[in-house]
Formats: C-alpha cells, sequence, structure tokens
C-alpha cells in the first residue's frame, strides 16, 4: 500500500457519502478491490473495526507508522481530536 493509495482512499471516503458508507459498511471488501493493495493489507483493512472515518483513518495511520520506511513522516493525531 502506497501513501497515495491510502490517501486516494481515504479522500474519495471523506467526500463521498456512497464511498465512506461502504467502506465502514458490509461493501469494504468491494471498496478495497479498487486499489492496489497486497493480499496481507486487504486482510488487514478488512479487519479494522470502525465506527466513524476518523476511527478508521487513525487505524490505518497507526498501522501505517509501524510499517512505512522511516523516511515517510506520519503526523500525529491533533491535539483535539
Amino acid at each position: 500500500m502506497t501513501a497515495a493509495a491510502i490517501d486516494e482512499l481515504i479522500g474519495w471516503a471523506l467526500i463521498d457519502e456512497r464511498v465512506r458508507a461502504d467502506l465502514l459498511g458490509s461493501r469494504r471488501a468491494e471498496v478495497l478491490a479498487r486499489y492496489n493493495l497486497t493480499e496481507e493489507e486487504r486482510e488487514w483493512l478488512l479487519q479494522v473495526p470502525a465506527k466513524d472515518l476518523t476511527s478508521f483513518a487513525d487505524a490505518v495511520a497507526r498501522w501505517l507508522e509501524r510499517r512505512v520506511a522511516p523516511s515517510i513522516v506520519c503526523y500525529p493525531s491533533p491535539p483535539f481530536a
């Protein structure tokens, strides 16, 4: 999974209510199939328990922090979140 794929996934979920509902609901696998993900990434993303987009994005950001190369900067959650 690249940062670009994550940005695109979260970005579409932010602006498109249907994508957001599908991602957080029973059609998550269909949404993820649109992106170039490894099997490991797809399986992990299917297991993310998220009641809303914020919690989904937070879980993804935390997972990426553990997986990405040190050259990629992951920004911390804002203090008001």
